[in-house]
């Protein structure tokens, strides 16, 4: 099977991705991937927006034409999230175009609805479009082709296994972690509630950070480290969605790194862990804050969670394993 990768992505992802695609070249899988990073060949800044991409056509010209001469030695086009590639130029590739698309529901309007007539497959990240529809199901009506799930996972190599668990499990001493969107009318909850618990923000937004202060007196900061060290210090990991999900990175990089999460997302949980089990499944604030108290003042029970979902989370929701499994089953059905 022959992929054309068509890339645009963050700077700081673009290392991981690539040596991602380097290990499945490597590994005799019957799969060859050429990764390319076009914004970077095109001098286009970032990750364009589909409405720059339509307002700028004339300077993406070139590399519309230099997609298309590629897409005639592969026999999958996969794209990556983002705008660059407009949905008539992408309905015109000579070859099987996947679609790749994360930020849904809470984005589908610019991230998703525009592409799905055009793509082939649609591989979406999250479960849930709201309290009662997949997301799988409203593509469908709403145009798509086929869609597959396709998780976001991990890379191993940003969280690699952990060589003594129960080492580490007994060692952890952070008590309570959440990196990520500061969740207004979520986050301070929990805040409040355990006041020495190690927070970070993901958002720029100063309105947001300014939000969570008045709510808790504490101003968050970015988180700079290593985060993979974080967590191995973190006994239980919040986790929470704007509205619906499981879609985020945390849903697996907390799993992956042993920590015990507590995580929301009723609805669709049960697609990629289960509940209870590998992970604790709130509906609302005070059932978090209950799970919370619960997992960290009982061992024994964080340590069935934590373990139950490493297991899982290695097993299942590395990249690599996500990747080739995905590529796999759309050229399957569609050669």
């Amino acid at each position: 099977m022959r992929v054309l990768y068509v890339y645009a992505g963050l700077h700081w992802w673009r290392g991981y991705e690539k040596r991602l695609v380097d290990s499945i070249n490597e590994a005799g899988t019957g799969i060859a991937i050429e990764f390319w990073d076009w914004t970077r060949e095109y001098g286009v800044p970032g990750n364009p927006s589909l409405k720059w991409a339509s307002e700028h056509r004339e300077l993406l010209r070139p590399f519309y034409r230099a997609l298309n001469e590629r897409a005639k030695n592969a026999d999958v086009v996969m794209i990556s999230p983002g705008g660059g590639v407009v949905p008539d130029i992408m309905a015109e590739i000579a070859a099987t175009v996947v679609y790749c698309t994360t930020d849904d529901p809470d984005s589908s309007h610019t991230c998703s609805f525009p592409f799905l007539e055009a793509a082939d497959v649609i591989a979406h990240a999250g479960v849930n479009f709201d309290g009662e529809r997949r997301i799988s199901d409203v593509f469908l009506e709403r145009g798509a082709k086929r869609t597959v799930f396709f998780p976001i996972g991990f890379y191993e190599e940003r969280f690699p296994a952990i060589e003594d668990f129960d080492e580490q499990f007994a060692r952890r001493d952070i008590d309570l972690v959440y990196v990520g969107h500061l969740k207004r009318g979520k986050l301070e909850t929990v805040m409040n509630r355990y006041r020495g618990m190690t927070v970070h923000s993901r958002s720029l937004k100063l309105k947001h950070n300014v939000y969570v202060f008045a709510k808790t007196r504490r101003w968050i900061r970015p988180f700079r480290g290593d985060l993979c060290a974080l967590y191995a210090r973190s006994k239980v990991g919040i986790n929470m969605h704007f509205t619906f999900g499981p879609c985020n990175g945390r849903s697996y990089q907390l799993n992956a790194a042993g920590v015990a999460q507590v995580i929301d997302c009723p609805e669709g949980i049960s697609e990629i862990y289960e509940p209870n089990s590998e992970v604790m499944v709130y509906a609302n604030m005070e059932e978090a804050v209950e799970m919370i108290d619960a997992l960290l003042s009982d061992d024994s029970a964080r340590y069935q969670i934590s373990r139950s979902g490493y297991e899982r989370a290695r097993r299942e929701y590395n990249s690599k394993h996500l990747l080739i499994q995905m590529l796999r089953e759309v050229y399957c059905v569609n050669k």
